[in-house]
């Protein structure tokens, strides 16, 4: 045993002083059969593409899941906020009621666009209600969430996830650094628009080759505790769909038919060497632990067309530019001579470079936030696109009494919320001669909760059916634009699969949701489920005694974060 895994040993046993911690064997005995949950992301790992390869033979290991145990597609938020299904499965509770949406958000109370992290969540995990339970709880790179004190256990937040809102953490304080010095940095590849050959084949190598980091992070994780409640995340897939799919998706717009006999299989081999890790994992433990395997969201192609949302609001007269003073002829030629020299005197890759080392995150945002707001007339403007880096269009109303200088009655919210979305809809995609705009939607006629009123007022889901470079409109003509596009988005639907002693075989759920896996874990543990969650426990997966013994208890229970936190 290593000095920093004695340290490590020491933190642990002394997290709670008046209880004696033992490094227990996984199959010790016991009177009571100890009620073990083990839940492992997937993260954007797509229900179809599951469904198929493991069919095909693929996936021998889910295949054979599949077969003992349970499967249900699971219905995402997705169709409104990409950033959102994490929070959602991690509180039990929707994003009005969590607040998370996105990872640029605009700041309550003012104009600032900021950037979001885990404590922008309104709620706590669901986990949290097993600080006073008596439960051992291990949580590992679980997206979208940050170490809570008080949780009997260890956290380990941001080491190997996807996108990390926050820097490495977790309690105990050394533990975070004790898996990289154990296992190595967890690299992150970059995610480029127009990628060089060589470039992709280096990014493919690193997501691979994560899998095997990543799990034998988790093994060593595993073996510290006889643990109640195991949750981690892989999340590899995410980052190589949207690296990687369309080179496997023929389809594709981006499809390059010269790369994809060697990158297209990036998507394929991903998910079997993650059918093989899982193997690893729970192989031989499904006689005494339930498992249950979470996408929250699979992946499709982007056909986005958010960057001409600015123009569409302008054109149609919601959203107003400042007047520009004088003749604008100094800082016409001042920007004109800037943008020469940035274009034409520092390439590209070294602007990008300098960014990237030596520009600190804060400052880009605070000029992506000054550029927002400089841009638009607030006392003219009725309603504003939100900037966003994902796949659906954001509207917010400039409502008297929450926007500091809202100029639309809360008597007119609604029909304003209406009115917008009848005009998005008259979008049509000039190169496919059909509406850009798949649906616009207020979000009163999705969501209730205390915290609706901090999300977009409107949604706009685009197409599919094709690239978005122009918009044409009846009462404006055409706007066009050619900016790069991320390459894949999340598709709507995620999946579980639950196998173990509790789970009826061959059982199939119609109409779930991520909000149902908090109840159905807590049930499991023995947990009262609070009333402030919106799913339900999936009673049709679960074994008919257990679930006619031990009927669902209700608690008062809240996870609600205090205002001041």
């Amino acid at each position: 045993v290593t000095a920093s895994s004695h340290c490590f040993f020491r933190l642990l046993l002394s997290a709670r002083p008046n209880k004696i911690s033992v490094i227990m064997s996984k199959h010790s005995s016991s009177a009571n059969p100890k009620q073990r949950v083990v839940v492992i992301g997937l993260d954007s790992v797509d229900p179809d593409l599951v469904k198929l390869w493991a069919k095909e033979g693929r996936l021998p290991f889910l295949r054979s899941l599949l077969d003992q145990g349970a499967w249900a597609r699971l219905m995402s938020t997705r169709g409104m906020f990409s950033d959102s299904p994490w929070p959602t499965f991690n509180t039990g509770v929707p994003p009005s009621k969590h607040g998370f949406y996105n990872f640029q958000a605009i700041q309550n109370g003012t104009t600032d666009i900021v950037r979001v992290g885990e404590h922008c969540s309104r709620f706590l995990p669901f986990w949290w209600l097993l600080r006073d339970a008596g439960k051992r709880v291990a949580v590992f790179d679980v997206p979208k969430t940050k170490p809570i004190p008080g949780i009997d256990g260890i956290q380990v937040s941001g080491w190997g996830e996807e996108y990390p809102l926050i820097e490495k953490s977790s309690l105990p304080i050394s533990l975070v650094q004790e898996l990289t010095d154990r296992f190595g940095r967890y690299p992150r590849p970059k995610e480029l628009f127009d990628p060089s050959y060589r470039h992709e084949i280096k990014s493919r190598d690193i997501l691979l080759a994560n899998i095997e980091r990543k799990l034998n992070a988790i093994q060593f994780l595993q073996e510290q505790d006889d643990w109640d409640l195991f949750v981690t995340v892989f999340a590899e897939a995410h980052s190589v769909g949207h690296h990687f799919y369309h080179h496997h998706d023929t389809h594709h717009w981006a499809h390059d038919p010269q790369r994809s006999p060697v990158l297209g299989q990036a998507l394929p081999t991903t998910y079997t060497e993650l059918d093989n890790a899982l193997k690893e994992l729970l192989q031989g433990r499904l006689e005494d632990t339930t498992v249950f395997l979470v996408s929250v969201h699979g992946i499709t192609t982007n056909y986005s067309g958010s960057y001409l949302l600015q123009g569409v609001m302008e054109s149609l007269g919601y959203q107003v530019a400042p007047d520009g003073g004088g003749d604008g002829s100094h800082s016409a030629n001042s920007q004109s001579v800037s943008e020469w020299v940035k274009d034409t005197l520092i390439p590209n890759s070294l602007r990008q470079f300098i960014n990237d080392k030596f520009v600190a995150q804060s400052h880009h945002d605070a000029m992506f936030s000054l550029q927002f707001n400089s841009g638009i007339d607030w006392q003219r403007t009725r309603a504003f696109f939100l900037p966003t880096e994902h796949f659906q269009g954001f509207i917010r109303i400039n409502l008297q009494g929450r926007e500091p200088e809202g100029i639309v009655p809360v008597s007119d919210y609604d029909a304003l919320c209406r009115e917008i979305c009848h005009e998005l809809e008259q979008l049509v995609n000039p190169d496919t001669g059909n509406r850009a705009v798949k649906r616009a939607v207020p979000i009163t006629d999705i969501y209730q909760g205390n915290n609706l009123y901090d999300l977009p007022d409107v949604v706009v889901e685009w197409a599919e059916d094709g690239l978005i470079h122009h918009l044409n409109h009846p009462k404006f003509g055409t706007i066009s634009g050619h900016e790069a596009i991320r390459k894949a988005q999340h598709s709507e639907d995620g999946f579980v699969i639950a196998a173990g002693p509790h789970i009826r075989p061959g059982a199939s759920v119609l109409g779930a949701s991520t909000m149902d896996l908090a109840p159905t874990i807590l049930y499991l543990l023995g947990q009262a489920v609070p009333d402030v969650l919106d799913g339900r426990v999936l009673s049709e997966i679960l074994d008919e005694q257990l679930y006619q013994d031990r009927p669902v208890e209700h608690s008062s229970q809240t996870l609600t974060v205090p205002q001041k936190v």
